[in-house]
């Protein structure tokens, strides 16, 4: 018998959202990503998430971010596009933020990192960096802060006794 976890993310987008459920997995995953090189090579990578598995979601971002076109992963999974372009959105983000330093990383590109879900830790990783402590100090003193929003359990059909918090960073551009 096969056990199923489960997770949940919520967050003002499906990027920010799914960063959070992988996040949240048992795996030691900072969100959405892994940080060292991936040891298939894009055709394999290909061939990989033809089978769903637990870490498919993984394998397709590294194929996206080895160069496999967002068409041959479609056609590969079967996963609707839309699916795939907002996991380019965050494989951009990342090489992007791949490209600088703590001492040189730009305000907006933090700013939309974190709009995106990357964690404090995901972004020292991905700068190759030690201290997620100096990210979380610049962000405050930037004044991106975690706010804080509600999910009405009960469609506002009445009032609702339990309904989720979740932080998030609003996107102020």
């Amino acid at each position: 018998m096969k056990s199923v976890g489960e997770v949940m993310g919520i967050g003002r987008s499906f990027c920010e959202a799914v960063q959070k459920a992988c996040q949240s997995l048992e795996n030691e995953s900072v969100g959405l990503g892994y940080y060292g090189k991936s040891l298939m090579h894009a055709d394999e990578l290909l061939e990989y998430i033809k089978i769903p598995k637990w870490d498919r979601i993984f394998r397709i971002k590294d194929a996206l971010m080895a160069g496999a076109s967002i068409k041959r992963i479609c056609e590969s999974t079967k996963i609707d596009r839309w699916f795939i372009y907002q996991i380019q959105k965050i494989c951009d983000c990342e090489k992007e933020i791949g490209k600088y330093d703590l001492k040189t990383l730009p305000d907006d590109v933090l700013r939309e990192a974190k709009v995106l879900g990357f964690s404090d830790e995901q972004i020292v990783r991905i700068m190759k960096e030690e201290n997620a402590d100096l990210i979380y100090e610049r962000r405050k003193a930037m004044g991106l802060l975690r706010v804080f929003k509600m999910v009405d359990t009960c469609s506002a059909e009445f009032e609702a006794k339990t309904p989720y918090f979740y932080s998030t960073f609003e996107n102020q551009s």
